[in-house]
Order: C-alpha cells, then sequence, then structure tokens
C-alpha cells in the first residue's frame, strides 16, 4: 500500500467555511496559536478513529462517525459543526488518495456526540481508502511523561506502528521489535547495526550524543520499565533522571521505525522539550523516513524543525515535491489565511510571510537598534 493522501477539502467545519490544502509526503502545519492548524487534521484523525472502530469498511462509508475515542475527543456536534455550514449549507470531507477522491457529507443531530456519514462521491472506491485511514497513527502534543512503567496493550499494535496518541505504547513496541531489522533506507549515518534497538539508539544519539534506551518487562506489574543511559558505559535511569526530551522524543522514534510504507503518521510538536540543535535534527530525521515512504504531517511551531527540513532538501535526503509547507495566520471566510511556500532544491523559500518563522529576525532588528 504505497497510495499517498494528496488532498484535503473542508467545508462548514469548526472555524472553516472552506479550506482546500494540498498534502506532501512531508507535511509541515505551521502557523498562529488558534488559526486552524489542529482543526485541519481533525478530519483525518476522526476517520481514522472510525476506521480503528470498523464503523467504516471498503465499499460502505455511510454510517456514524464518533467524535470521542483513542485517537481524538472532539466533545458534541455542536462543538464542531459550523454555525451556518458551508457554503451550500452542508459540512463535508473532501480527500483524495492516489487520484481518487472521497466526498464524505457530514451532518449531525444537535446535543449528539456522534456525527453523521454519508457518502457523496460517485462511483466505487477501492479498499485501500479505508486501510489506509486504519493505519492513521496520532502522537499528541501531550505525551506521557517522565513515568516509571508504560502498560502493555489490551490489543496488539504490532501490526500498525500505534504507540498510543501520549506514546505510553511506546515501550511496548519496542520490546517487541528490538530484534528486527529495519531497511536500510530508514538507518542512521554511523549506526553500529541495523536492528531496532540499534537505530532507535542511533537516532536518539543524533538528538542528544550518547544516549541510548532500553526496556525491562516488569512481571508481577504487566507493565514495561523504560531506561536510558548517557553514555555506551553509564548507569541506566529512570526517565525522570534524564530530562524530558528523550521521553517525549522516544515514541516519535519507535513509530516511525515501525511504521510501514505507505503508513500515515500525524503528530504534534515532535520538538517539544528538545535543544535546538536537536530540534533541527529532528527536522532532518522527519525527512529521512518520509523519503523512505512513511507519510508525515507534522504541527510543528519550531523554526529549527522547517530548517532542519530545508536542510534536508539541500543535501538531497528528500526531493523539493515531496516536502509541503502550509502556513495558517487566521481563518478567512475563504480560507486564504493559509498559504503554502515553497522550497527549492537549495532549501530556499519561494514567500516569507509574515508571521512565517521571522519572530528571530525581528527581535534581533530591535535588540541591534534597527527598528
Amino acid at each position: 500500500m504505497t497510495t499517498a493522501l494528496e488532498a484535503l477539502e473542508i467545508e462548514g467545519y469548526k472555524c472553516f467555511d472552506r479550506l482546500k490544502v494540498p498534502l506532501a509526503q512531508l507535511t509541515l502545519f505551521t502557523g498562529f496559536n488558534g488559526a486552524g492548524k489542529s482543526t485541519a487534521l481533525q478530519p483525518l484523525l476522526l476517520l481514522a478513529q472510525a476506521a480503528r472502530l470498523r464503523i467504516l469498511d471498503g465499499q460502505n462509508l455511510n454510517g456514524e462517525l464518533p467524535l470521542n475515542g483513542d485517537i481524538v475527543r472532539l466533545g458534541s456536534a455542536g462543538d464542531v459543526i459550523r454555525a451556518g455550514q458551508g457554503s451550500d449549507g452542508i459540512t463535508r470531507f473532501t480527500i483524495t488518495m492516489g487520484g481518487e477522491i472521497i466526498t464524505l457529507n457530514v451532518s449531525a443531530r444537535a446535543g449528539d456526540r456522534t456525527l453523521l456519514l454519508h457518502d457523496a462521491s460517485e462511483g466505487t472506491r477501492s479498499a485501500d481508502f479505508v486501510e489506509r485511514f486504519n493505519r492513521i497513527v496520532h502522537i499528541s502534543a501531550v505525551r506521557s511523561g517522565a513515568l516509571d512503567a508504560f502498560p502493555i496493550p489490551d490489543r496488539s499494535v504490532a501490526q500498525i506502528s500505534d504507540v498510543g496518541i501520549d506514546g505510553r505504547y511506546a515501550s511496548y513496541l519496542y520490546h517487541e521489535m528490538a530484534d528486527t531489522e529495519v531497511s536500510p533506507e530508514r538507518c542512521c549515518d554511523g549506526a553500529a547495526g541495523n536492528t531496532f534497538r540499534r537505530q532507535v539508539d542511533a537516532w536518539l544519539n543524533l538528538l542528544a550524543p550518547g544516549a541510548n534506551a532500553n526496556v525491562q518487562s516488569v512481571p508481577v506489574a504487566s507493565a514495561l520499565a523504560l531506561q536510558f543511559r548517557l553514555s555506551d558505559t553509564g548507569e541506566w535511569r529512570r526517565p525522570a533522571n534524564v530530562g524530558y526530551g528523550l521521553t517525549y522524543a522516544f515514541p516519535i522514534l519507535v513509530a516511525l521505525l515501525a511504521a510501514q510504507k505507505g503508513d500515515v503518521l500525524v503528530i504534534d510538536s515532535p520538538e517539544a522539550h528538545l535543544h535546538p540543535q536537536a530540534q533541527s535534527r529532528m527536522g532532518r530525521m522527519l525527512s529521512t523516513f518520509a523519503a523512505a515512504g512513511v507519510q508525515l504531517l507534522v504541527e510543528t511551531h519550531s523554526d529549527h524543525v522547517l530548517n532542519g527540513v530545508r536542510l534536508s532538501v539541500r543535501d538531497k535526503i528528500i526531493e523539493p515535491e515531496q516536502l509541503g509547507l502550509l502556513f495558517f495566520a487566521g481563518v478567512t471566510s475563504d480560507g486564504h489565511g493559509v498559504t503554502s511556500p515553497r522550497v527549492d532544491g537549495k532549501g530556499r523559500l519561494d514567500e516569507w510571510p509574515e508571521g512565517f518563522f521571522d519572530q528571530n529576525d525581528r527581535d534581533v532588528s530591535r535588540l541591534a537598534g534597527w527598528e
């Protein structure tokens, strides 16, 4: 399964009267707080939630769309259906995938916590559509902190790189896959080996030099203990004693390594608790996995992540056409509050909208007395 999500159009949903955005192999959702970045991703997550619950199947996209579940919790229909709805009175999600266009009309009863889905597409569709959504993994900005132990899931996640929206199952997935081989295109340069555990250590070392990870089973508690050390000969320590950065990056790295080619990962704030150098290298890591076939939709506020991705284009880790940038400057009725700067083969942007990661230049200019 290699067909990528190519575009998403939203009508009459939350703050958007109408919005259409292109989706690339690696798409960065950037912009001001409250400008609609998370909202733009929610239709995909709602469909993923329904597919995971087996509410949708390949030939029937009519039925209920739960607003609250393991992937997203959005409240009631009144919280998400835009007053007045879309321009023609209909709330609608339109997804383009592999040249196939699926149009889904959405409605709700007052106070209901479930939306009603109606397939308004013409003709039939491939079963790949629902399977693609079943394999979407969401890693939220609210990830499990420095816990002593992490749970074993009630169901197997071995076939899907599902670390849980808060990363709680990353230790389990690591434990299950530790000795499996990683394909060469996903391996970190200079790694000591190509097993899952070696590659976790190699990529962690890129983010925090010397860092290693380990997971130990705690049978009496049906749990798994995550440990880190900061050198090959150092002592293994609990996550609380090595800071939050490694704990927050660990589930992202596990999900990337466990994902199959064609899987979609939606990641919020991969830069959380990381040093600026590590944030830039996170951008390089994301680019590597996107180029290797994992589609990544990433919400970020980090200019360092952006620059790491731009450098990856310059260094030919990822092709310019595989990268998409979306800047949400504030929603307007026609959706023009969202712009799409483009990157050339040297990592240069064709436009730099006001507010698009320009705060450092503004502050430096003021400190230098230039304005």
